[in-house]
């Protein structure tokens, strides 16, 4: 027995969806029938993405080049998205630079980067939000679904402060647009593999001198209690529940989908 998911005809917008885990919600979504535009800066990977996803799904797809921290290219994707579908009734807010730019010590902290990392990640999720709710209280319906990170709850990171202040934006939007048939949460990914997860993975390989699967374990399997790296269907499965009409009762949540990669206890 298949679930109906209740997305047939709807629109979404993907941030970041050229892609990983923005790429792999992208093909679900088209498999239950949503209209779906992706955004990142690079166009070259979005036509690319496109092609795979029509020939994966016989689904509808447009490509807008997009960079989220200007105001004026966030408008300019949810405006083209209209022109091409109609409407807005998904969004899933995916752009962000993985891991985030600011790892180390803070004597050595960059804070033009760090300003980045919030003006891309936090400011640019608040941007297309802004841009995509007045279309979705018009349906009378709508879904966002942000990406955040476990870094919103660890000290790993000084640019994790970007994911922590994300939910607090995902809650406070939350109480805002539930009136209005919009449910707003976020998702915290675990360890994935995405082409960016691979890349880093080896130069660390390569670094340390030793294998890709040495610092797989050590890195995304022996540290998860379901001891391996997640895949990206894993993490867009729970975002498409959450954009589906089975989620609708779940809103201004912050979800971990990490494979038990996290100890804290939440209540």
């Amino acid at each position: 027995m298949s679930l109906d998911l209740g997305l047939e005809g709807k629109v979404a917008i993907i941030t970041g969806g050229g892609v990983g885990i923005g790429k792999e919600t992208a093909r679900k979504l088209m498999l239950a029938g949503v209209k779906v535009a992706i955004a990142a800066r690079t166009a070259s990977k979005l036509e690319t993405a496109a092609e795979e996803l029509r020939k994966a799904t016989g689904g509808e797809v447009i490509v807008v080049p997009t960079d989220t921290t200007s105001k004026e290219s966030v408008e300019a994707l949810v405006a083209k998205t209209v022109e091409a579908f109609g409407g807005v009734h998904i969004l899933v807010n995916c752009a962000a630079a993985p891991g985030g730019l600011v790892r180390n010590a803070i004597e050595e902290a960059d804070e033009d980067m760090l300003l980045l990392d919030l003006n891309t990640k936090l400011f640019g999720y608040f941007r297309t939000a802004k841009a995509c709710v007045p279309h979705m209280r018009k349906a009378g319906w709508g879904r966002i679904v942000n990406v955040g990170g476990l870094t919103a709850r660890c000290t790993e990171a000084l640019s994790g402060m970007r994911n922590t202040a994300l939910v607090h934006f995902t809650k406070t939007l939350s109480d805002e647009v539930g009136k209005d048939g919009i449910t707003v949460n976020i998702i915290h990914p675990g360890v994935t593999r995405t082409e960016h997860i691979e890349e880093w993975f080896a130069e660390m390989a390569e670094e340390e001198g030793t294998t890709v699967e040495a610092i797989t374990a050590r890195e995304a399997g022996d540290p998860a209690a379901l001891k391996r790296m997640l895949e990206v269907e894993e993490v867009a499965d729970p975002i498409v529940f959450l954009c589906s009409k089975l989620g609708s009762g779940i809103t201004g949540e912050s979800i971990a989908v990490d494979g038990g990669l996290s100890r804290a206890v939440f209540l």
